[in-house]
């Protein structure tokens, strides 16, 4: 009977240092899917998951979250007569493209969409020639306000109308670039100043990171 008592001891031991081992490895997979990497704008852990929405495209069609999954997305908010940044935003992201032509991910299931958050002069027929004016393949769509609202509430975008002289108006608006990825998730956003080369190499480092977390 004394001689056994080793063994047991030992046997404990051992299911004591796996039972260890298992939860250091289970802690280690918690942590590597939650940890942040060095990637500037990076959503995460816990991205936005945009949810239902309905706005109207350029051609008169709907646009819904039904337009966005299985695309990677390049979605800014704005109005066609903004005067600087609406424009130069626009004017950067043709670059952004030009720059992922190499790009499978973007090549194949990449867009840009501009939201127009001024409706009432921001017609379907004005905003299509006004996003075909900086590249034919870009995607446009408006909405009434509380249709907008439902979209720009679930990534924290704000716009207002600023009144002007006489019945004039300009509107004031989140000037950020947001990413969206195919399951709708809202992974990265791009402040002021734009930058071509820093996006297009930002997106390749978030659609990475994208990739080995799924």
């Amino acid at each position: 009977m004394s001689a056994a008592a080793p063994r047991v001891q030992s046997n404990a031991l051992l299911a004591l240092f796996a039972f260890a081992v298992l939860g250091a490895g289970m802690l280690f997979a918690v942590w590597r899917g939650n940890q942040k990497p060095d990637i500037p704008g990076l959503l995460w852990p816990d991205p936005p998951t945009l949810q239902a929405f309905s706005l109207t495209r350029a051609d008169g069609a709907a646009f819904t979250e039904a337009n966005l999954r299985g695309r990677w997305t390049f979605m800014f908010f704005g109005f066609t007569q903004c005067p600087d940044v609406c424009p130069g935003t626009l004017s950067v992201l043709k670059q952004v493209k030009a720059r992922l032509e190499d790009d499978a991910s973007f090549r194949e299931h990449g867009q840009v969409l501009f939201v127009s958050v001024d409706p009432e002069r921001d017609t379907p027929a004005r905003i299509g020639p006004y996003v075909r004016y900086f590249d034919e393949s870009f995607e446009a769509a408006t909405g009434p306000e509380d249709a907008l609202t439902t979209l720009t509430r679930q990534i924290g975008v704000i716009f207002s109308r600023i009144p002007g002289s006489g019945d004039d108006y300009t509107m004031d608006h989140t000037a950020s670039i947001f990413l969206v990825d195919p399951q709708l998730r809202v992974l990265s956003v791009f402040g002021l100043p734009h930058d071509a080369t820093e996006i297009a190499a930002r997106y390749r480092a978030v659609v990475a990171f994208a990739e080995s977390h799924r």
